[in-house]
């Protein structure tokens, strides 16, 4: 069984044995001649010409060989199955064209391509699975750092065309507005990954830095990678008009509004079983609720990797400003002063050998005295003490800190409340064997808000925690009129309150 389904056990053995560079390249630029656009089917003698034409251009290819070729004759395709040397050939040409004729058996041996008949001719083609891997290849060999290009705005546009479905006009935009939906999603976790690239390429320049030789090279690392990559590239398209700030409101609110309405759920539904995606009504509508909280939590959690993204960036102009400032000051330093000096002393001497034969000069010299004293002289060197053990210094209290840390700790626990306050907030709006509907539910409080966004999270995905399952059952009602007030606005849902009796059991069995 391969390693990979639609890859040879082989494929990656080339890239390992003699003529590995020569391979990967070769490999690359018969993908993007033949193979990258348009439906063309080349000969075999057309694939050899391409290889030779390539070790022509780069007969670096062949440092691994005994001896590299330089100035190969050109060659021209003779008939459909034989290459000739447009004039005479040399010792060069036969051996670079047996090396492509070599390379070219090579890449059909391992899967990379394949061979075809049609009648009396032969065609060359290359399978899917090859065609995939190449295809990523070529673009790491292009260009390594991911660009956004304008992902949010995309999704910002693909929300308001669902936004604007209607009952009137859903039969005639209800799959584009799926097709927009779900390609938004795809978009959504695209724009993580490029943000998870640019982290790599900050930490991939920070090892470059560190593993730098001289001040050369650690320039060449900032100027070439750090500046002109990252700066004034990704970090351009960040901090632009593409700056993911700009939108994510306006994208977390249009997601939460699509997935609380309930008009717009069936039409989104019936898209999604229309295009494919979803084979009955209910797996359609989950299907959409997925990508819309999908959609709204990439949104609602990209500032943790913005901030990591912020602490690599003023981590290396950090380093960049150190760098270029003792760099300025080494060469205002002494060693250079004193370098022209000697230069200029060492002008006069040779200009003049005879006059400065014994220099002096003129100045008063004044009498130094050595005081001696038994305390100035060096105390002899005592025996070794041994290492003891004694507790560590306790850390400096700083109540500027521990205030900002339990601030930060009350604020998080307050944002994202705990199960058991959830269950303490059903407990006191609800009384035993009752059961209410969330629409005619009153907020007052901010913490009441907070909870009850917890417990219609629960409804919505049914994973409710043990200390509110315990107590209460919750139950999403879609085809019910939503909760609306000066809070938020959202579907509708129940709480039931279950008996003291059956909370003591539920607990003990727990």
């Amino acid at each position: 069984m391969p390693l990979f389904r639609y890859l040879g056990d082989d494929a990656f053995l080339i890239f390992s044995r003699k003529h590995r560079y020569l391979y990967e390249a070769a490999l690359l630029e018969v993908y993007d001649r033949f193979f990258s656009s348009g439906a063309v089917f080349p000969m075999p003698q057309e694939m050899v010409h391409a290889i030779y034409d390539l070790i022509s251009r780069r007969p670096e290819l062949l440092a691994d060989a005994e001896d590299p070729v330089e100035g190969l004759p050109e060659v021209v395709s003779k008939g459909r199955r034989r290459l000739k040397f447009a004039g005479n050939g040399d010792e060069a040409g036969d051996r670079a064209l047996k090396v492509a004729q070599q390379v070219y058996q090579g890449l059909i041996r391992t899967g990379w391509l394949e061979e075809e008949e049609y009648g009396l001719k032969v065609a060359v083609d290359m399978p899917m699975g090859a065609l995939l891997v190449v295809q990523r290849l070529s673009s790491l060999k292009s260009d390594v750092s991911q660009r956004f290009g304008g992902l949010v705005v995309h999704i910002k546009t693909s929300l308001e065309l669902v936004e604007k479905l209607s009952s009137e006009n859903r039969e005639k935009s209800r799959s584009n507005a799926a097709h927009a939906l779900r390609e938004a999603r795809v978009q959504a976790g695209q724009f993580v990954k490029t943000l998870r690239a640019i982290l790599s390429d900050l930490r991939r320049i920070r090892k470059s830095l560190i593993e730098s030789e001289n001040l050369r090279q650690k320039m060449e690392t900032y100027f070439e990678d750090f500046i002109g990559e990252l700066i004034l590239k990704d970090f351009q398209a960040i901090l632009t008009f593409n700056h993911p700030y700009r939108f994510r409101d306006q994208i977390v609110t249009a997601a939460r509004r699509i997935s609380y309405s309930p008009e717009l759920l069936p039409i989104i539904a019936e898209g999604y079983i229309e295009i494919g995606i979803a084979s009955n009504v209910q797996q359609a509508r989950d299907e959409a609720v997925s990508d819309l909280l999908s959609i709204e939590t990439t949104f609602d959690t990209i500032g943790e990797m913005f901030e990591r993204i912020a602490q690599f960036r003023r981590a290396l102009e950090t380093r960049l400003r150190n760098t270029v400032k003792y760099a300025e000051q080494g060469e205002l330093g002494l060693s250079s002063r004193a370098r022209g000096l000697v230069g200029r002393l060492e002008a006069l001497l040779v200009a003049n050998p005879g006059r400065y034969a014994k220099p002096t000069v003129p100045a008063s010299v004044e009498p130094v005295f050595l005081p001696w004293s038994q305390s100035q002289l060096a105390a002899q060197r005592q025996a070794r003490l041994p290492i003891s053990t004694r507790p560590l210094a306790l850390r400096p209290h700083d109540p500027v800190y521990a205030f900002r840390k339990r601030m930060r700790a009350d604020y998080l626990e307050r944002i994202a409340p705990s199960p058991e306050r959830v269950r303490q907030f059903l407990a006191r709006i609800l009384a035993p064997e009752h059961t209410v509907e969330a629409r005619f539910i009153a907020l007052e409080t901010v913490d009441d808000f907070l909870a009850f966004d917890a417990a219609r999270r629960y409804a919505l995905t049914g994973q409710i925690p043990k200390p509110v399952s315990g107590q209460f059952e919750l139950a999403y009602l879609p085809d019910t009129e939503p909760h609306d007030c000066e809070w938020l606005r959202c579907s509708n849902f129940s709480i039931r309150r279950l008996g003291n009796s059956r909370y003591l059991e539920v607990g003990h069995a727990e």
